[in-house]
């Protein structure tokens, strides 16, 4: 079936009206993006298998010190290295935070406090804070922005209820598992990670 060639418009072009060049091209890039989805299904694949393995490898230490293979007591940090310490794999799991719906009661107390301080109210550091709170096209807020608020040291009433509302509104809204793979030529050299990125390899 002939190629309904579309522009960046959205529009249908007849082919004989698209460039021999311009067809190479897309040509071209069209084949590199089919293989580059192919290998990152492989790279997926991978992960998930290599995961398994480590998964599977604990819980048979789980069972040879009588523990429950079903619970996984840890969060997934785990390093592994190999007998003669020159290979190592390491996952590290990372855990992402946000806010429920009592973080608009934190920037109440926040407006309540600016209020109540107004005489001797930091212009700066109130626009500082409301700033902290905006949001991003996507409506989700900057958590480490508004986790910074606590490294201020101000101990005004209004201000610690604030900060207990932000602590109470944190949520865990999901984790990924990262896993890197290390190798070094002798126990003197440091650990040089194996890139899976096709940026870093050359």
């Amino acid at each position: 079936m002939p190629k309904i060639w579309i522009n960046k418009k959205g529009e249908t072009v007849h082919p004989d009206m698209v460039r021999a060049d311009d067809k190479m091209k897309d040509e071209l890039v069209y084949d590199i993006l089919e293989k580059v989805n192919e290998k990152r299904e492989v790279l997926r694949d991978f992960k998930k298998e290599a995961l398994q393995d480590i998964a599977t490898y604990m819980e048979i230490l789980r069972d040879e010190y009588g523990l429950d293979v079903t619970k996984k007591s840890n969060k997934g940090n785990i390093t592994l290295e190999s007998f003669d310490g020159l290979k190592k794999v390491q996952i590290a799991v990372a855990t992402h935070i946000g806010f429920d719906e009592k973080l608009t009661f934190a920037k109440e107390k926040f407006d309540m406090y600016f209020k109540e301080i107004t005489k001797d109210a930091n212009g700066d550091l109130k626009t500082l804070i409301m700033k902290v709170f905006e949001v991003d096209k996507k409506g989700n807020v900057n958590v480490k922005q508004i986790l910074s608020l606590k490294s201020y040291d101000i101990e005004h009433p209004l201000w610690i209820e604030a900060m207990a509302i932000i602590d109470d509104a944190i949520e865990v809204v999901g984790s990924k598992s990262y896993i890197r793979f290390y190798e070094r030529k002798s126990t003197e050299d440091k650990w040089e990670n194996i890139s899976l990125n096709i940026s870093d390899i050359d």
